[in-house]
Parts: structure tokens; sequence; C-alpha cells
């Protein structure tokens, strides 16, 4: 349910309410958060008290698992706090746990503040690096989904003047395969790859497109996959808006999630790849100015419940 002092528990109830019939759902989270966005919202779904049996093995239907007990504590609304954060990470390891024991099919995460975290779990980067790291998975990568284009990033939250650095030919290599395996085990008609140029106009204005990604690009190829570029950064999503490619895969944060966002930040989805299990999660964080007052769109989190009820009916 995310970070309880965000928009978490408004938008997992608004999407809910939507799909109560689509799946069995266990809600993770706190209490308090969850009575406080019922009562804002003046409404409640029919949750039924988790204690600690086997989910798989409980009958269909809406469930709630309450993690007060684990982290003491009230929820500060609409606030970054130490115990919003533990409150949030709770939450995530006992979903981690139930997922990678095969006791859950799928995880869909509502945003944490990463920050809140790091005041009682200081090496915290993310839900993906968590998660990864948890699943002993050493490839992964972070990927979104939208309406018009798909987009994998090769680093993630990282400043800027390190990128070049971090941008190697086997990292390139594992993004291509992740991404291209995604593409091809959920059937996507399209499972091309556009690898995107590090510099503005490739290598008009940097030695790392020779150097780096042409290599790695033709040691894809050799591999069996489908890969083109460098593609400027600037022009690629154009193409990939109007249904050119696969997928893209950008090599940093921002050069994805501009364009990315601009189109679908209302229904994006973010899809951790290379886990044993689905993970998806809303493209927007906590929005603490927001929350718990009713307005809170809940479409990017029914977004990623609908994709992971998609790619599991096709996995």
């Amino acid at each position: 349910m995310g970070d309880p002092g965000g928009i978490g528990a408004e938008i997992v109830l608004k999407a809910l309410r939507q799909r109560l019939k689509k799946a069995s759902f266990l809600v993770i989270g706190s209490k308090q958060a969850l009575d406080l966005a019922e009562k804002k919202l003046r409404f409640k779904l029919p949750f039924m008290d988790f204690g600690k049996e086997d989910p798989s093995k409980l009958n269909p239907g809406l469930y709630f698992k309450d993690v007060d007990a684990d982290v003491q504590g009230n929820i500060q609304p609409g606030k970054l706090a130490r115990v919003n954060g533990a409150k949030a990470l709770a939450a995530v390891q006992l979903a981690e746990r139930l997922a990678r024991t095969d006791k859950v099919t799928a995880i869909v995460t509502a945003p944490l503040n990463k920050t809140a975290v790091r005041l009682s779990c200081p090496g915290f980067v993310g839900h993906t690096e968590f998660l990864a790291n948890k699943a002993r998975v050493k490839k992964y990568a972070m990927m979104f989904v939208g309406s018009r284009f798909l987009v994998t990033l090769a680093t993630i939250h990282v400043p800027l003047k390190k990128v070049s650095s971090l941008i190697t030919q086997k990292l390139l290599l594992e993004k291509i395969e992740l991404t291209a395996g995604f593409l091809k085990r959920y059937q996507f008609s399209k499972r091309d790859v556009a690898v995107c140029a590090l510099n503005p106009h490739g290598k008009e204005t940097g030695g790392e497109e020779d150097r780096v990604v042409v290599p790695a690009l033709k040691a894809a190829r050799k591999r069996g996959y489908a890969v083109s570029g460098p593609h400027p950064g600037d022009s690629v999503f154009y193409d990939a808006y109007h249904g050119k490619f696969g997928a893209v895969l950008a090599m940093y944060h921002d050069q994805a999630l501009a364009p990315f966002k601009m189109i679908s930040f209302r229904d994006g989805v973010n899809v951790t790849l290379g886990l044993p299990y689905l993970r998806t999660s809303p493209d927007h964080g906590t929005a603490f100015d927001i929350a718990y007052q009713g307005r809170a769109d809940e479409s990017s989190f029914l977004s990623a419940v609908d994709l992971v009820l998609k790619l599991r009916s096709l996995a």
C-alpha cells in the first residue's frame, strides 16, 4: 500500500473497487491508513482479515494484512516521516516473501518515499533494487510500459555525471536480453529493441557510441536479438510513439522518463524485469501534498493491476 503518508491507500481502494471480480487480492499496509482513506472516500471494501495463512490456499476474495503491529507508531499523513517509511518497508518485505515463496503470483506496489524508508533502513535504494537483492538476481531492469511504447532503463537512480562510466557492453547486453525476453515471453507483436545513443546526435558529440554501444549491439545480434541503434535520444521516441519498435533501451532515467511521462503519466506502468515473479507499480510518487483529500488519480495504479492480470494470463 506504499507510504501511509501519501496517496497509496486512496489509489489502492479506488482501483480495487473496479477490479474486485477479476482476481483475489491481498492488500498489505497500515490499517490506520486504510481506515483514514475509507473515511475520506466514504466507501469501504469487503476486506477479510489475513493472518498467517498460506494465501494460495484461502478462499477467493479480498484480504488485508495490517503492518501496524509490526511497526509501532501513528502514521503521519501528508508528511515525510520515519514511521511512514518503516511501515511501507514492512509491507514490501512481507509481499516479497510471499511472492518469492510462490504464495502470491504478483506484486503491485503503491509508491513509497525512499528518503522516508532510509530513516530506518539507511541502505535502501528503491523497490527495484530491494526486490532484486532479495530474489538474488543479478540481472534485472526497470521497464516502463505505456499505451504507445515501452522503454527500459540502462541505468536507474544515479547522478548524470556517473552515467557514462556505468554504461558498459556487458550492462547493455544484459538490458537488451531482459527487454527482448519480456517481449517474447508475453507475446508482443513487435520484438525488436531500439537502443538510444548516450550523447546528443550520438558519435557526433562523444566516443561512447563507437567504443561501447556499437560493440554491444553487434554482440546482441550474434545472440539472435533484433536490435538497432544507437538512435539519437531526441528522435527515437517519436518513432517509438508511432509503433516502429517493440521497445526502446534508454541510457539514463530522464532520457526515458521525460518522453514517457509526457505521453503516459496517467496510465504508465513500471515493471521490474528479471524477477522470478511479476512486479508492477504506477509511475508516479507519493504525492504528500494531496494525500487523503480524495483527489488522487488511480489510473496508473489501475493500469499496473490490469497489466499484471494480462501478463499472468500469458505467461
